[in-house]
């Protein structure tokens, strides 16, 4: 695969998961965090599960447990702040705080991973940030909350995951790793579920429509192909893209919902997909200058 190709997956995926905004909220006042997770992961993993099954990879290495059930267990602890803090704040605060993971990346990778990173990384990266503020911060949004912190936590504990899965996808089977990773997640979510919550299947008709997209398409489908992605994709470049989720949710809420998007929003994503485009500037830059040398 390309990573051009590559990086068209994902944005799709991200538009994907701007959708899955405004498909939890709802279905958070009827039903606890743990709870809600479980539901959502537990569909994830049994559709990979069945992935797995159909191609005949049931048989897993150690190696491939062990590296599903670390990432599992991080994007689970990113997936609890995230899901908590959306039910503290607004859904507009919760997605810029969340693509905020992208100020995080490239820092692991740099001090962490000694990863030296380009400055048009860098400088796109403070792009995706302004970019993202003037998408989902337009308005009135009030001060510093719970929430917020909450969400801020597993944006930090998402860009960690982010790195994660790039060390670990490129030495073994993606999709291998992505049913074990989404079936973790599942499992802690009951688990936690059965000491802190009351578990509850009592969903309406649309909340199980709701619940089921979100478990085949924002997480089967979409993890599973994060996963393949990434084996072509760097960390780095994958969070500028993952900028792109609150641009997709305002969208689908100007379509869905006749919500209005302003002067300011609109600004917001042009910095923002310049800020994608940048690191295939620098590709470009080397590449040419591979070329002149090569004259």
């Amino acid at each position: 695969m390309k990573r051009g190709n590559a990086e068209i997956i994902m944005i799709v995926i991200v538009a994907m998961w701007g959708l899955s905004f405004s498909l939890t909220k709802p279905i958070l006042k009827n039903i606890e965090v743990f709870n809600f997770m479980a539901l959502r992961f537990l569909i994830g993993g049994g559709v990979l599960s069945g992935i797995l099954l159909f191609l005949g990879k049931l048989k897993v290495k150690r190696e491939q447990l062990i590296g599903g059930m670390i990432t599992g267990a991080v994007l689970f602890l990113a997936f609890v702040f995230h899901t908590i803090g959306l039910k503290y704040t607004s859904v507009a605060k919760n997605a810029f705080i969340v693509g905020s993971s992208v100020i995080f990346v490239p820092f692991i990778a740099t001090y962490i991973k000694k990863q030296k990173q380009p400055m048009l990384i860098w400088v796109g990266t403070c792009l995706a940030i302004l970019g993202l503020a003037l998408v989902t911060l337009e308005g009135h949004q009030g001060g510093i909350n719970f929430g917020d912190g909450m969400t801020l936590v597993g944006s930090i504990i998402l860009a960690y995951y982010v790195i994660l899965v790039e060390e670990y996808v490129k030495k073994y089977d993606a999709t291998v790793i992505a049913t074990i990773q989404i079936s973790a997640v599942g499992i802690l979510s009951v688990i936690a579920s059965l000491i802190i919550e009351k578990p509850t299947m009592h969903l309406s008709t649309d909340a199980w429509k709701s619940m089921l997209f979100l478990g085949i398409v924002c997480t089967a489908i979409a993890y599973l192909l994060v996963n393949v992605t990434q084996k072509y994709v760097p960390a780095t470049n994958m969070a500028l893209i993952y900028t792109l989720e609150p641009i997709f949710a305002a969208l689908f809420g100007w379509l869905f919902l006749s919500e209005r998007i302003g002067v300011q929003a609109v600004v917001g994503a042009i910095l923002i997909v310049i800020s994608v485009a940048m690191p295939n500037l620098d590709m470009f830059i080397k590449r040419k200058g591979r070329c002149i040398q090569a004259e």
